[in-house]
Formats: structure tokens, C-alpha cells, sequence
């Protein structure tokens, strides 16, 4: 049996009848296309760098958080299940993005982002709330407290790593705007 070569139709832009991947992408044909693809790759990169805090009580749901961003590439994290040592770990890491639960006891997670929104350097570090509460008063009390995210357990592992990427994104896009301090262009409050 002899295996027939791919040709390429003039007509319609399509290879053995199926659209020519070249001609979707517009433009963006040969070298420029896979120029645009190392880009795009290159960005993901820089946000698979970033330093997670976790503070959860239960660990194991730190476990199934982290392994569900180590699937997504993320490599660089720092735990902890016992509440009342986050405000010196958030100190001594200085995390890029923090995944807080806050129905926690000893210290619950509105007090570690109301300690966060005092601090001069850790009211900049985006807060993305995982929790069980249901309840839209929690929602508003941990927005107003500086969160920028909000998901409810169980959560969707895809939303979640769309939306660490997206929260890692606008933080990089503030950083490059204004001082992470908000001493410069007037800015307050955490993150994004």
C-alpha cells in the first residue's frame, strides 16, 4: 500500500479536505506563528514561577489544592494548617498570591486579611478566598477586607487555575503601573 502525500489545496486553504491549520491562524503562518506561540508560552512561564501561600486548617485540602496547581505547573509553594503562624510566613515569603480559607479556628481568615490590609507590604498580596461558606454576607465582608477572589468548596479546579493566572496577571500588570507599596500613582488596597 502506498501512502499518498498531503496536498495542499489553493483553493479554500484546506489540506486533504480539513481546514489548513496555517490559514486559520490568519497572519500568523509559518515562523511568525510559532514566534506568537513562544510568546504566549513565555508569559504562561513567568506565572508558573509564583510563590502560593495556602493557609487552610485542613490539610488535606492544601494537598488536593496543591496538587491540583502542581498538574497545571505550578511549582513554588509555601503551607501552613495552623492559622496563627500565617502572618509570619506571609512576612518571611512574601508571597506573590494567597489562597485563604477562612472559617478557621484560633484565627480566622477575616483577621489574617484585616492584619494583611494594616500591613504596608502585605496589603498588596492578592487574596483568593476558598471556602465553604455559602453565605453573601462572607463574600462582601472578605471583599471589602481586601480579596480580590472568592470560590466556594468544593471548587472547580479549571476556574481556579484561569483565575490564578488572570490574578497573577493583573498583579503583574499593577506592579509595572505603580509602586507595590502604593506609595506612587496614588493607588491602595491589595493586588489588582
Amino acid at each position: 500500500m502506498k501512502l499518498k502525500a498531503s496536498n495542499t489545496s489553493a483553493v479554500g486553504g484546506t489540506r486533504n479536505g480539513l481546514p489548513d491549520p496555517a490559514a486559520l491562524r490568519g497572519s500568523e503562518t509559518g515562523a511568525g506563528a510559532v514566534a506568537a506561540e513562544r510568546r504566549r508560552r513565555e508569559g504562561q512561564k513567568q506565572f508558573l514561577d509564583a510563590l502560593i501561600m495556602m493557609v487552610d486548617d485542613e490539610p488535606s485540602s492544601i494537598e488536593v489544592t496543591q496538587v491540583l496547581l502542581e498538574d497545571a505547573g505550578y511549582t513554588r509553594f509555601v503551607s501552613t494548617s495552623d492559622p496563627a503562624t500565617a502572618m509570619a510566613l506571609l512576612a518571611a515569603h512574601r508571597p506573590d498570591v494567597l489562597l485563604l480559607d477562612l472559617l478557621m479556628p484560633e484565627m480566622s481568615g477575616f483577621e489574617i486579611l484585616a492584619r494583611m490590609e494594616a500591613g504596608n507590604i502585605l496589603k498588596n498580596v492578592p487574596t483568593i478566598i476558598l471556602t465553604s461558606s455559602l453565605d453573601s454576607a462572607t463574600k462582601l465582608k472578605a471583599a471589602a477586607l481586601g480579596a480580590t477572589e472568592f470560590f466556594t468548596k468544593p471548587v472547580d479546579p479549571s476556574e481556579l487555575v484561569l483565575r490564578l493566572r488572570n490574578t497573577l496577571a493583573a498583579k503583574a500588570y499593577w506592579q509595572g503601573c505603580w509602586a507595590p507599596t502604593g506609595n506612587a500613582g496614588g493607588t491602595s488596597g491589595r493586588g489588582a
